[in-house]
């Protein structure tokens, strides 16, 4: 039998601040979404008001004047190939970590794990530098592979949790079963770790989706910006034109994959979060 909860003060206070939160995050995403479908003289004399008639052109406007399509397929390219290298890296790498007891392999874990709180912003310099003698500055290579060292601490510290909380016994029954050591892993723990893969890739989908200062800082010429870089050339450019609509349309551009990425996987990311700080 169902008890039902009892009012508390503290339960109203905490329903009360949760309301407020969404409120706070819902508010400014549907004024963006629907300021996108104005006219700029709807915006200019009621900034707040709904549009009297959708203007899907708005959209239209911001994806060519742009050259959208140019900065959103290296967008598409440059995230989706940097989180492949990511889950393939970090997942291998945890599990050997997770799986081998000895001083190397703790001490490892921590100085990959120490690359959390490495100040980005002090590094750009070097970085810069560094990139441009190798070759890779003004490239999506280069930019790929940054991305990549700069995802894997997260991402090994939460798969290696993961791999952590994940019963041994499974990986002797494949072995017994005949499975080699890379066999075990891709066969039965790497699906078994979904979870934590899928909490990965959203993390670090929609960092790199959104990186501005890393993409402004290695990449120079326009066929090689992504979307970040590209809303701020369409800042810059509509500004004097006060075309707002089109930089909010623009705007929404950019923000659909990852808002759309966490609504369909919200689930896994939440069990992502919690398996290994559950089992121990």
């Amino acid at each position: 039998m169902n008890k039902k909860k009892r009012w508390t003060p503290f339960a109203a206070v905490r329903d009360l601040f949760a309301v407020i939160y969404a409120i706070g995050i819902l508010f400014p995403l549907s004024w963006i979404i629907y300021t996108s479908l104005k006219t700029n003289q709807e915006f200019v004399t009621d900034p707040w008001g709904l549009p009297a008639a959708p203007q899907w052109e708005n959209y239209v406007s911001a994806w060519i004047k742009v050259d959208f399509r140019t900065y959103a397929l290296n967008s598409i390219v440059i995230t989706l190939v940097s989180v492949a290298i990511v889950v393939v890296l970090a997942s291998t790498v945890s599990y050997i970590l997770a799986r081998t007891r000895t001083r190397w392999s703790r001490g490892a874990r921590m100085l990959i794990i120490a690359g959390l709180y490495v100040p980005v912003t002090l590094l750009l310099p070097s970085l810069f530098t560094t990139m441009y003698s190798l070759g890779l500055w003004n490239s999506r290579p280069g930019l790929v592979a940054v991305y990549v060292v700069f995802s894997l601490p997260y991402s090994v510290l939460v798969l290696n949790s993961f791999y952590q909380s994940m019963p041994v016994e499974l990986e002797e029954a494949a072995a017994i079963d005949g499975c080699g050591p890379h066999q075990t892993f891709w066969r039965v723990v790497f699906p078994l770790s979904k979870n934590g893969i899928i909490t990965v890739i959203i993390f670090n989908f929609v960092w790199i989706w959104n990186d501005y200062i890393f993409a402004l800082t290695l990449i120079q010429e326009n066929e090689n910006m992504t979307l970040p870089v590209g809303i701020v050339s369409l800042m810059s450019t509509f500004k004097l034109k006060a075309d707002w609509v089109t930089l909010f349309a623009g705007l929404n551009i950019v923000m659909i994959p990852s808002v759309l990425l966490y609504i369909v996987f919200q689930k896994y990311l939440t069990k992502g979060l919690t398996t290994g700080s559950v089992k121990g």
